[in-house]
């Protein structure tokens, strides 16, 4: 049965972190409208209460106020929940400022690797320890740095810079490509002095002050779900209303598009985040894709439903180094290879690659396979959910509710957009 209809995305994860975490270190009040409400942005509001920061529910939107840095110094023991986003960010917040501060996690977030941002933030001068979390810091005095990043990171990226206000000079993010840039817009809106060209970014130090007004887009990574799951299911016409465009989140809509699905794409005029609607619908069997390594910042949370498409599509595509998909909240390239599998998908893992063979024709449970699992990660959760509708068998996912870490509402818009 196909998907049909409009919905609203839930606001933007990574942005509402942003708002949130930043106005730790900004100073100043703004109103937030469209903030997102899932399990990790509410991680990073619990922390940035639990320093001192204060809200208040208008019925515009979240009043959150700045602290300016005047935050409590503890020892202060800090739970980031399952939010990559959140610990990482707050490392390169936290550094600078006075305090001391253990930053920890559910048993997820304990198995992410940490070192890519406390190396180049100990080059700082940065006193932080921990491979894995738990992750201590001693707030101290920053030195500027001039760092080349082996990956493209947008959460690597938003630490260095944010540790940058405190330094004591230029300090220097070089990237091999670029990665999502809501850090470097809402620094800008703040009132941070950056440069950029092409992928080096630079900040000079210096105090900043939250935006009055701040309106968040919805979550381009969310609404990926039914868009993409309506460019294979015949019949299906999905649009999702008042979305991101930002250049760095819409890379899958590329590849839907090269893969033979229709798109159509209305931007709305505003500012600083681009925002519209976008119409994804059936145009006939999908063929395969390359997706290459270059393009991978631009879709990194979209690949399970993509590989959930190219199961779909006739032919092999290949998605080239995805390594990044290893150290997400589980180890998605196995998670993907091992639960599509069970659905009858041709998935292979080749190094850092993922190669999926489909024949254009749905996706059948094997027999032997009583239910599937999403191992607790809401992108898995999601896409399983979208991959046993699509096949029209009952299978239960277990932990499918973890789609709540991202889009609390995800199962109301499904009922509400799929037709049975």
């Amino acid at each position: 049965m196909p998907l049909h209809g409009s919905f609203y995305p839930p606001g933007d994860k990574s942005i509402s972190h942003r708002l949130v975490l930043f106005a730790l270190a900004a100073k100043g009040n703004c109103l937030i409208s469209h903030l997102s409400g899932c399990a990790d942005v509410i991680s990073s509001l619990a922390i940035y209460r639990r320093l001192g920061g204060k809200t208040e529910n208008t019925a515009d939107g979240l009043l959150i106020k700045g602290l300016g840095g005047d935050i409590a110094s503890g020892p202060v023991d800090l739970n980031c929940g399952n939010s990559g986003t959140t610990i990482r960010l707050l490392c390169g917040i936290l550094a600078g400022l006075k305090g001391e501060f253990t930053l920890d996690g559910d048993d997820m977030l304990r198995k992410r690797p940490m070192v890519r941002v406390t190396e180049p933030l100990k080059r700082m001068g940065a006193q932080i320890d921990g491979c894995l979390p738990p992750v201590r810091i001693r707030g101290s005095f920053l030195h500027a740095i001039d760092y080349n990043s082996p990956l493209a990171s947008a959460q690597v990226k938003s630490a260095i810079l944010l540790a940058g206000l405190k330094g004591d000079g230029l300090t220097v993010y070089r990237e091999p490509v670029t990665s999502r840039n809501h850090t470097e817009i809402l620094l800008r809106e703040c009132g941070a002095e950056l440069k950029i060209k092409e992928n080096v970014i630079s900040i000079v130090p210096g105090d900043i002050q939250l935006p009055a007004k701040f309106t968040v887009p919805g979550d381009a990574s969310g609404a990926a779900f039914f868009l993409s799951a309506a460019a294979f299911i015949p019949g299906s016409d999905v649009t999702a209303l008042n979305v991101s465009l930002n250049p760095g989140r819409i890379g899958f809509l590329s590849v839907l598009q090269r893969m033979g699905a229709g798109v159509d794409i209305v931007a709305q005029d505003c500012a600083p985040e681009a925002q519209g609607r976008v119409r994804v619908f059936y145009n006939g069997p999908l063929k395969a894709a390359c997706i290459n390594s270059e393009e991978i910042p631009a879709l990194v949370d979209e690949v399970p439903i993509l590989a959930l498409v190219a199961a779909h599509a006739r032919g092999t595509s290949i998605f080239r180094q995805v390594s990044e998909l290893k150290v997400k909240e589980i180890n998605r390239l196995a998670a993907l290879h091992q639960q599509l599998g069970a659905l009858g998908a041709d998935i292979k893992i080749d190094g850092d690659d993922l190669l999926i063979t489909g024949t254009g024709n749905s996706l059948q449970a094997r027999k032997d396979i009583l239910a599937l699992d999403s191992f607790r990660d809401h992108r898995m959760a999601m896409t399983l959910a979208l991959a046993v509708k699509a096949a029209g068998v009952v299978l239960p996912v277990k932990d499918a509710r973890s789609a709540v870490i991202s889009y609390p509402d995800f199962f109301s818009d499904l009922n509400l957009l799929w037709h049975d």
